[in-house]
């Protein structure tokens, strides 16, 4: 078969929208060609913005681990406040959520998490009567804004650093710890 197509016509072999002049070797691909996406590593990123997004959702972490536990003691006596508790059980799954969004740097997840936590303490200030737990509530909304706008200061930041990144740094060569002694050099 293939000798018989070297044996047709040049029209015949090429495709029906396709011709001699459309087939040039020099022109340029069409598909476009995109930069793939670079983000800073962990170790470039300052300090000042990752220990707040780090404190922020070991913070979220240990608002979790509470609400669970509370949650699970309060089923453990069990009455008509049962149905209550099992709907405490989706607050503590969407705090986890939450958490894991704040430790991916997820500005929507630390914006939530502070609406969610001071919302959750006013109603419970309100339903009690009494300003209950409101020395660790403080502290716990500090950690949170803290982490909301380091969130939005490290998004800031790779911007920035895709938009002019760093120079890369001196070649291991130049380092004078791997320059060739004394004694290897020949005389």
């Amino acid at each position: 078969m293939a000798a018989g197509s070297a044996a047709l016509p040049l029209s015949t072999r090429m495709n029906k929208d396709e011709t001699m002049s459309d087939s040039n070797p020099y022109t340029p691909p069409t598909t476009p060609v995109s930069a793939p996406d670079v983000r800073p590593t962990e170790r470039q990123i300052p300090e000042t913005i990752a220990a707040p997004i780090r404190h922020g959702w070991i913070t979220a972490c240990v608002s979790c681990a509470m609400t669970l536990l509370a949650t699970l003691l309060s089923l453990r006596q069990s009455g008509d406040e049962t149905v209550f508790s099992a709907f405490n059980l989706i607050d503590v799954g969407l705090i986890a959520l939450l958490a894991f969004g704040i430790h991916r740097r997820s500005r929507t997840a630390a914006t939530f998490m502070l609406a969610y936590f001071v919302l959750s303490k006013i109603l419970v200030m309100q339903q009690t009567g009494q300003p209950t737990g409101l020395v660790f509530g403080l502290v716990f909304a500090i950690f949170y804004f803290r982490a909301m706008t380091a969130t939005f200061r490290y998004h800031r930041f790779v911007k920035e650093w895709k938009r002019n990144p760093p120079v890369p740094g001196p070649a291991l060569s130049e380092n004078p710890l791997f320059a060739p002694s004394r004694t290897d050099r020949e005389p």
